[in-house]
């Protein structure tokens, strides 16, 4: 029998009681290592659609499950509808993504990192410690912390580094720095 608690639940719409929250939850049954202790499970609940940019990791994969409904996932381009059911989409560090939710449509979706760990939690709990997206600058200093990286239209992932290691180096000039704890 697993041993799954919620950490804590975030809101992430771009109004506070737009209907979209993240549950960070850990697996006590699984060791610190495993990808199956921690999970980041949005629910949208359709009255907002949720939207999260092209972005890519350097330094860590990702795998995404949805739970229930449906949501349009991009990689590297190529838009995949995920439903209830299918297997989970494992997505590459240095490849380019992105999820969509579809307005009027329940969506839970599960993102687990690997290599496993808190931190991903920890910058989920940064970026919208706000209860919501907290402005530009700390986006910035939220991604320059957290190993996520802008896609720019530019489509050298070279120029997506060079751009958030100065504007994200110059958000910590003005931004508090990240919670250390949940």
């Amino acid at each position: 029998m697993s041993s799954v608690n919620v950490l804590k639940t975030l809101s992430i719409g771009k109004v506070r009681q737009a209907g979209i929250t993240m549950d960070i939850t850990v697996n006590e049954d699984e060791p610190e290592d495993s990808i199956n202790r921690y999970a980041m499970d949005t629910t949208c609940t359709g009255e907002e659609a949720l939207y999260i940019p092209p972005h890519w990791h350097k330094n860590h994969a990702e795998y995404l499950v949805v739970l229930e409904g449906r949501a349009e996932v991009t990689i590297n381009g190529n838009k995949i509808i995920l439903e209830a059911g299918d297997p989970a989409m494992f997505v590459p560090r240095r490849v380019v993504h992105s999820v969509k939710g579809f307005k009027g449509e329940k969506l839970i979706f599960r993102e687990r990192p690997d290599p496993a760990g808190m931190y991903k939690a920890m910058f989920f709990n940064d970026v919208f410690a706000t209860g919501g997206y907290g402005g530009l600058l700390h986006i910035l200093r939220a991604f320059y912390d957290g190993d996520t990286y802008l896609s720019l239209p530019l489509y050298f992932q070279f120029f997506d580094e060079v751009f958030l290691t100065v504007f994200g180096g110059i958000a910590h000039l003005f931004v508090a720095r990240k919670r250390e704890k949940l």
